[in-house]
């Protein structure tokens, strides 16, 4: 596993959470996923209390209902959205180290910039960064 030891959890639908397990699995990850996080929002939520966690990848609106919850916790956060709006924007205020890119996604931008945040190349900081 990478970047000593943290994990990247994926909250998102289940072909999609596919999709981003496929692309970063074979760069040495280890990749978790949550799906439905409604039915899951209790195991979720005891997941984000442990400390090994690196980064999650969600997408917007899909898992904006936990947004919040990882505005506290201060994990980095990449999300993935179909649009720019003034909802989105107000969600991604208040993240910490926060990466946002537009769907349809370039695969190769996307794991590259996936490695560079897991590799600690981005200094923590308050905030996003729309890529």
């Amino acid at each position: 596993m990478a970047a000593g030891g943290k994990k990247i959890l994926i909250i998102d639908e289940a072909g999609f959470g596919r999709i981003c397990a496929a692309l970063l699995e074979p760069v040495g990850y280890g990749i978790e996923t949550f799906t439905h996080t409604i039915t899951n929002s209790g195991n979720l939520s005891s997941r984000l209390k442990q400390n090994d966690i690196g980064l999650i990848i969600t997408s917007y609106p899909y898992g904006s209902s936990l947004l919040n919850e990882i505005k506290k916790k201060k994990i980095p956060s990449f999300i993935l959205s179909d649009n720019v709006d003034g909802r989105l924007m107000s969600v991604l205020d208040g993240l910490h180290n926060a990466h946002c890119m537009i769907k349809p996604i370039d695969y190769e931008k996307f794991r590259a910039l996936v490695i560079q945040i897991m590799g600690s190349h981005f200094a923590a900081r308050s905030g996003y960064v729309l890529v």
